[in-house]
């Protein structure tokens, strides 16, 4: 039997009288790939927000595992749940090295030179070791974001949520993201992705989800969804953005 990780029952989340999502239902299965796709304003990245409580739902419920995800125990739940985002989201002040060993630090999860072994090895793995010591301001929008998906990492965390992780780089930058979020999906990790880039989509999805107007429309595996769209909405959008 599949593993539930996080399970969303009902999920709605409103800004005044500005309704996002409409009432979500959603399971997702350990070692699961879902990619999601929308048109923007379709409410995805708050989906994924809310998922680990950087937006307060309106009302729903949220499960990691069998326990709800509450205000009191939302910082171990985070520990469990990696989220990266469009705009890396570093600390400017801090070096590379303080930013990846911070959150394992100040929550006790390492001391401070496990956790400084750990970057580094994680920092060798993708080339930029010569960075430790560099404060994000002087690294490329691909190198940030390649150290946000480690620091992430650090945590060793059961799930990696990714809010368009490329829209805020160059095209050569892309690739090199993408290569690192696609090592990271093999080696097994449980991840939910938002994300225009519609071929990588196709290569990493176990599952694709649709939101349209804060409603999940469509789902299915990557080749039917892509292939066989069941509804008009959905195949409309393929064929602007394929």
């Amino acid at each position: 039997m599949e593993e539930k990780i996080i399970r969303i029952k009902n999920l709605k989340k409103e800004f005044g009288k500005n309704k996002v999502l409409r009432g979500i239902d959603f399971e997702l299965n350990k070692g699961e790939k879902v990619v999601i796709l929308g048109a923007s304003g379709s409410g995805k990245s708050t989906f994924l927000r809310c998922i680990n409580r950087m937006e307060e739902p309106t009302s729903g419920e949220i499960y990691f595992g069998d326990t709800l995800i509450t205000d009191k125990n939302i910082q171990k739940m985070r520990q469990n749940i990696g989220m990266v985002f469009q705009h890396f989201n570093l600390i400017n002040n801090l070096t590379v090295m303080q930013n990846l060993i911070l959150a394992p630090v100040k929550l006790k999860l390492m001391d401070e030179e496990t956790a400084e072994k750990r970057a580094r090895g994680l920092l060798k793995h993708i080339g930029l070791l010569s960075k430790a010591d560099a404060f994000p301001a002087s690294l490329s929008g691909g190198q940030k974001q390649r150290v946000a998906i480690i620091r992430a990492m650090m945590m060793s965390p059961k799930v990696l949520l990714f809010d368009e992780p490329t829209s805020a780089l160059d095209p050569e930058s892309i690739g090199d993201v993408l290569s690192l979020i696609r090592e990271v999906a093999e080696a097994g990790m449980t991840i939910m992705i938002v994300t225009h880039e519609m071929n990588f989509a196709k290569e990493i999805a176990t599952r694709v989800i649709f939101l349209d107007q804060g409603k999940i429309i469509e789902e299915g595996k990557p080749r039917e969804f892509f292939e066989q769209p069941k509804t008009p909405r959905v195949r409309e959008f393929l064929e602007k953005v394929l």
